[in-house]
């Protein structure tokens, strides 16, 4: 790893000011996604398996506990903080469904929960955590989750048109709903 210190690091020349920085630095987020680059180029179980170590490296929604008021530099160009969050949003998927395919209940569950709790509250996620839970055998728990997150969220407004008043969800959601028919089952009243 390499230091730049004040005028010998090459960020001051971009941005006109004498700054400290380390170049070289694998970080987290980096680190992520080399591993989801990796995963695509070499699919399979060999991929689901770089999936599962990037998600593990997410704890929470990324980036919220930054201090109040600092980190400004990391955001400059793009908000970091919702790729990341997109990002984990859209491996959690694949690897839960991979779980959930060979049957690894337990390799099913830890994508879905991770996804589940890195963004504000989102479809997939919760739909991904409402599959593992209904397939472990936790019909109750997962119907729950379902109303809770999904069914009954009339206070969101970043949810796609509809009704959802009257209790019409967006037409992917509904049709994922009815095909399990999780909500049709006696544990739903």
């Amino acid at each position: 790893m390499q230091r730049g210190v004040g005028q010998d690091a090459p960020a001051p020349g971009e941005r006109g000011v004498i700054v400290y920085q380390v170049l070289g630095l694998l970080v987290d987020v980096a680190l992520f996604r080399r591993l989801r680059t990796r995963a695509a180029a070499r699919g399979g179980t060999e991929g689901i398996e770089d999936l599962k170590v990037a998600l593990r490296l997410v704890q929470g929604r990324p980036f919220d506990q930054l201090r109040r008021g600092g980190w400004g530099w990391l955001f400059e160009g793009g908000r970091l903080d919702h790729h990341m969050t997109c990002a984990v949003v859209d491996v959690a998927p694949v690897a839960a469904t991979h779980g959930l395919q060979t049957g690894d209940l337990a390799g099913a569950r830890a994508p879905a929960e991770i996804a589940f709790l890195a963004p504000p509250p989102e479809e997939i996620p919760t739909l991904d955590l409402a599959a593992v839970t209904a397939r472990s055998g936790i019909t109750t728990a997962a119907v729950r989750l379902l109303q809770t997150d999904i069914c009954n969220r009339t206070d969101d407004p970043d949810l796609p048109p509809g009704d959802l008043s009257r209790g019409d969800l967006p037409g992917r959601i509904q049709r994922i709903l009815d095909r399990h028919g999780w909500l049709d089952r006696k544990e739903a009243v």
